[in-house]
């Protein structure tokens, strides 16, 4: 039996579904006319409502769901004020798919729902957010967009959860919107946050108050104005796997007062403008694992203790990491990570690096500070955003009084902004150095000249200190020159 089309059953008709309930037959599939709060009102629990898009710019007004049904749109457009949700599920089990649902104060709000299946739907321009879970309990969010919502005064979010536990919101996109992608306040527990794209807004995925047991995994967090990730207040006990969480304004992951005992592994974090990540206000005891971090002003930012980090990748950051706390940075045998601008060797092996034999591991160090370092640094080519690849001093020995050239070539990722030189004696260190104005002489080739006129006789090393675009700095000797007295000296 199919439903009328306008939406209203005939009350014979009513009664005829209600019979075939009670006598366990399956539910019915209505065609849905103009009126679809009607068509719902109607509706037996079960039943699967199909709802045209009607004629051009036709959109049906705002519903509410009080019973366990399956909405189908096929495109169709709800639309509500902007004080008002545009569609309210109030009941469990409730399935809809393939609305375009805007302009309401709320998109689509489940409160106090289990097992309700949201999917496939486009949901934009609403004043708060595009899809919110409330008191809701293991329902599925997937391959919807929540997107340009909470622009206004009040707005805040595409994706919002809120006391709702043990769900699924997977494959989701949440683009530009008001403040966050997808949100998660407070005391949300064992979600799973699997598969979604939120891009431009503040942040791509906050979590703030109590939110513990969270899977963060395979998801696109890039281009937001603050951070990729960040959890806050007691954010305890969730995994953070295989993002990819990338040119954020501010930082890549964030955890903040209290948020510690978390797991962040295999995550792509790169181009991140502050920190790749930035971990503070304890209590930590994070677990930082197997990330590739690059291409950040700070790596890795640490100021609480007890974290252990190893078996990363850190490089072309213009510092590596800051720990500003008491932490672990290696794990033997498993040994520490690779840094970028490790320039040690590997020759031994061992505890204590002290047996014949290469291991994978820098036989020193890495310190990360006068008091921390790596003990196993893993070893690999040196990434550097900026190094000098050749350099010559010309000549090699002079007469004071005569000109010394300079001339070294750089390779630089983001080019290159400052390059200067000096000189100073290599026995006597009272002599001031003296400094050796380089300029560019071509494609990555810069020349100086060292003025021996004031100089003494005796060795002086060349030293170039470089810096590029972004902040990278180095500094390296070019060689040496020996300066002989303004006479009586021979070539030989």
């Amino acid at each position: 039996m199919r439903k009328s089309a306008y939406g209203r059953r005939p009350a014979g008709a009513i009664l005829c579904i209600v019979f075939l309930l009670v006598t366990g037959a399956s539910a019915a599939t209505y065609q849905v006319g103009t009126d679809l709060q009607a068509a719902i009102d109607a509706a037996a629990p079960g039943d699967t409502l199909i709802v045209s898009p009607g004629p051009d710019s036709y959109s049906y007004g705002k519903i509410v769901i009080t019973k366990s049904l399956d909405l189908v749109g096929n495109g169709a457009v709800i639309r509500a004020s902007s004080r008002e949700a545009c569609v309210e599920v109030r009941a469990n089990n409730v399935n809809i798919s393939g609305f375009v649902i805007r302009d309401g104060f709320y998109g689509i709000k489940l409160d106090h729902a289990r097992g309700c299946l949201i999917s496939n739907n486009t949901v934009v321009h609403c004043v708060q957010p595009g899809i919110t879970l409330v008191y809701s309990d293991e329902n599925v969010i997937e391959d919807n967009v929540a997107s340009f919502n909470g622009l206004g005064e009040e707005g805040w979010y595409g994706i919002y959860l809120s006391n709702s536990n043990r769900n699924r919101i997977e494959n989701n996109t949440a683009n530009d919107n008001g403040e966050y992608g997808i949100c998660l306040f407070p005391s949300c527990r064992d979600n799973v946050i699997k598969g979604n794209v939120a891009e431009r807004n503040d942040y791509g995925i906050y979590m703030f108050t109590d939110c513990s047991g969270n899977l963060i995994e395979s998801n696109r967090l890039v281009h937001n104005r603050n951070s990729g990730l960040k959890m806050i207040h007691g954010c305890v006990e969730n995994r953070i796997l295989n993002n990819t969480i990338s040119n954020n304004d501010v930082v890549g992951i964030s955890l903040y007062e209290g948020s510690g005992s978390n797991l962040i592994m295999g995550n792509e974090i790169a181009g991140n403008t502050r920190y790749g990540i930035q971990i503070q206000e304890g209590p930590g005891n994070n677990t930082i694992v197997q990330n590739n971090v690059s291409d950040s002003q700070k790596g890795i930012y640490l100021d609480t203790d007890g974290n252990i980090i190893y078996n990363n990748r850190f490089f072309e950051n213009v510092i590596q990491a800051l720990d500003r706390g008491t932490n672990k940075w290696y794990a033997y045998p498993r040994g520490g990570n690779f840094w970028g601008d490790y320039q040690g060797q590997d020759l031994m092996s061992g505890t204590d690096q002290n047996v014949s034999g290469s291991d994978g591991f820098g036989d020193e160090p890495y310190w990360i500070n006068e008091y921390t370092w790596d003990r196993y640094p893993i070893m690999g080519r040196s990434v550097l955003p900026l190094k000098m690849v050749e350099r010559a001093i010309i000549p090699a020995r002079a007469r004071i009084g005569e000109q010394v050239k300079v001339r070294v070539t750089l390779e630089s990722k983001y080019g290159v902004a400052q390059v200067s030189a000096r000189a100073h004696n290599v026995v006597d260190l009272s002599e001031p150095s003296r400094y050796v104005s380089v300029t560019r002489a071509g494609d990555n080739i810069y020349e100086g000249t060292l003025m021996t006129a004031l100089m003494n006789a005796g060795r002086y090393e060349v030293v170039l200190t470089a810096k590029d675009i972004k902040g990278n700095k180095f500094e390296e000797p070019i060689g040496e020159v020996e300066l002989l007295p303004r006479s009586g000296w021979s070539i030989d």
